[in-house]
């Protein structure tokens, strides 16, 4: 058999494999369902439910691509995951091929989204240390999606001042 007909051969057989390895998982909740379980394993080493886990795990916009993204509250999963500074939430970027990507996890005491010019916004309300103040002080940060730089992104907002963005965008 000559070279170019052994590689022909060769790349008929790899680019379907590799083709199916890239794809998207059937269901992307059950995968992030299992990353979760597999930290409450890790951290808190105790069993959980896998039904009460997926249902923290919620569908929620973060881009507008038109792909289902997800967000998990911690809430439910136990009080060693909320304090002071709110309770951990994720939120994670649906994509075409591979599993959804985790792009955000931080303590917030509050959140919500919003719409501004065509963009998906994430309000939330971290620690008061955050911002140089103490707790119970409010400290804002608002969140987009940036492609370019592949990650949430705090947006500057005129009247709410953060004084440590640096604290604030940490992912």
């Amino acid at each position: 058999m000559n070279l170019r007909l052994s590689i022909l051969l060769a790349c008929t057989l790899i680019l379907p494999l590799a083709a199916v390895q890239a794809r998207a998982p059937a269901d992307p909740r059950a995968e992030i369902t299992r990353q979760v379980r597999a930290v409450l394993l890790r951290d808190d080493m105790s069993e959980h439910d896998p039904a009460v886990i997926a249902a923290q795990v919620t569908p929620i916009d973060i881009n507008g691509d038109g792909i289902q993204d997800w967000q998990v509250d911690w809430n439910m999963l136990g009080m060693q995951w909320c304090g002071t500074g709110g309770c951990r939430y994720q939120l994670w970027l649906g994509r075409k091929a591979g599993p959804p990507l985790k792009v955000f996890d931080r303590r917030v005491r509050d959140r919500k989204v919003e719409t501004r010019d065509g963009r998906i916004l994430f309000v939330f309300d971290f620690h008061g240390t955050h911002c140089g103040g103490y707790g119970a002080q409010e400290c804002p940060g608002t969140f987009t999606w940036n492609a370019q730089r592949g990650r949430m992104v705090l947006v500057p907002m005129p009247g709410k001042s953060t004084r440590n963005n640096q604290a604030i965008e940490r992912f």
